[in-house]
């Protein structure tokens, strides 16, 4: 990961230092680091079901926490590109916003605006049902001490706000290029925009590379991991709800295989990651036309290696 990203990520958590005062506004005593993240709460819940790790209960919490910060990363990476691809398609449609950009303060898009959830919860005894997807399918009856008994448990939840008709947060615009990318695929995104070579290569193996991330960090075999991740989950309507506290688990209802809950993870964190990459994306375009390193002619004539040069500019190394 280059310096840059690790840089922007540290004034990010910077910056929700400087917002506890409205969690003090909640009623709430404490540095918002020493609460756990609603999802990485419920992956160690997930973790530990399914006899994939064996860690000390403090230990497990740091190491999800260290895999959820270079998840994040990777996303913020990718966001920056999706930022950069948002500004220069607006400049190509019309000169209008190129003169506009001209005149905008960029160091306003990484104050960023958050929305934040603060929850208190009573998890019930947890009965958690397996099964295998073998020629002989049998049911695992999985028990677990640990969570036998009522736990108490204290998260948060942190997301950039969401305002339509700002300029310097997650906007109208950005949101259709979420979801794009959500519906699309990073691959299909990138090749509709004309990207391809070391670029499209990097992303065309995200999913796995995401997935081999999390296990290295957790310091899990990834054969053991694979293996482990064929198994599946049932979930009716309460069991989810009492198992899990972030709203992506929570209202799980149905069969699903634990690669495909692994995956929902990974996809969520990546996704929060590149809403700070966006708009840092987008500040890095307007500071590179204002510095003169970007002009209106080199933008208009940018064949397709060129755009993927300026793309990754200064993100790797």
């Amino acid at each position: 990961m280059s310096y840059l990203i690790n840089e922007i990520y540290e004034l990010y958590e910077k910056h929700l230092e400087i917002t506890e005062p409205v969690l003090k506004g909640m009623g709430v005593e404490d540095n918002i680091h020493n609460y756990l993240i609603d999802v990485n709460i419920d992956l160690e819940i997930l973790l530990e079901s399914n006899d994939i790790i064996r860690y000390e209960h403090d230990e497990l919490q740091e190491k999800i926490k260290e895999a959820y910060d270079e998840i994040f990363k990777e996303g913020i990476l990718f966001g920056i590109i999706v930022g950069k691809i948002i500004k220069l398609n607006n400049c190509l449609k019309d000169k209008k916003y190129y003169d506009e950009y001209m005149e905008r303060h960029y160091d306003y898009y990484t104050e960023y605006s958050f929305k934040m959830d603060f929850f208190k919860k009573t998890i019930p005894p947890i009965k958690i049902r397996k099964s295998t997807r073998e020629s002989s399918p049998r049911q695992l009856n999985y028990r677990n001490k640990k969570y036998e008994e009522k736990r108490k448990v204290d998260g948060i939840n942190v997301s950039c706000e969401q305002i339509r008709d700002s300029y310097y947060t997650i906007n109208e615009e950005i949101m259709e290029y979420k979801e794009r990318i959500e519906n699309e695929g990073i691959i299909e995104f990138l090749e509709e925009e004309k990207i391809n070579g070391e670029l499209k290569k990097k992303y065309s193996t995200i999913n796995d590379d995401l997935f081999e991330k999390l296990f290295n960090i957790l310091e899990v075999n990834l054969n053991n991991a694979e293996r482990a991740c064929q198994n599946y989950y049932r979930f009716d309507t309460f069991t989810a709800h009492d198992m899990f506290v972030s709203d992506l688990f929570a209202n799980l209802e149905g069969e699903f295989e634990a690669k495909e809950l692994i995956d929902f993870y990974l996809k969520y964190v990546f996704f929060k990651g590149m809403d700070i990459g966006i708009l840092n994306g987008k500040m890095f375009f307007v500071y590179d036309i204002q510095e003169g390193f970007l002009n209106y002619y080199k933008i208009q004539n940018m064949n397709c290696e060129e755009k993927s040069k300026y793309l990754i500019k200064e993100l790797f190394d």
